[in-house]
């Protein structure tokens, strides 16, 4: 224990030593504050340094170059704006024709539908009456060929 007791009070003098630099006495410190003041001054000189390039790159920039640039820019825009109202025009007017169109194929579709429905109801009313001959001529075969059963003799 006397030894860390002993490390601990060497440490604790050596805050208080006080070091002889060009004529001044300084403490930790106060070196370190002056460090810190350095570092400060150099690294706003450095900043400062860093936003005159900048500023300067700002000033050389050609203006005149860059409003041309800007004004074929904007007029590029104006026309590809006009191709784009043009064509939205097209689709529009294809988009009404494709509607027409189906409205007309859906009409003719319906009228075919109603005409082969027609049909349908006619062959149908025409195969009922087709049906009840063929029934009312197997009733009349069949009571003949009874009649001649009963009496061979009356034909």
């Amino acid at each position: 224990m006397a030894d860390l007791e002993e490390l601990v009070s060497k440490g604790e003098g050596i805050k208080d030593k006080k070091l002889k630099l060009f004529g001044l006495r300084l403490s930790g410190t106060s070196i370190v504050a002056a460090f810190a003041f350095i570092s400060t001054i150099i690294g706003t000189l450095y900043g400062g340094f860093l936003m005159y390039q900048k500023v300067e790159g700002i000033a050389n920039l050609d203006l005149g170059a860059i409003e041309s640039q800007m004004k074929k820019t904007s007029s590029d825009v104006e026309r590809i704006e006009q191709h784009a109202n043009a064509i939205k025009i097209e689709l529009k007017k294809d988009m009404t024709d494709l509607r027409n169109s189906q409205w007309s194929l859906e009409s003719k579709v319906d009228t075919k539908l109603q005409s082969v429905d027609t049909k349908l109801t006619s062959y149908d009313t025409k195969l009922d009456r087709f049906e009840i001959k063929v029934e009312k001529t197997k009733v009349d075969m069949e009571n003949r060929i009874q009649q001649s059963l009963d009496n061979p003799l009356a034909n």
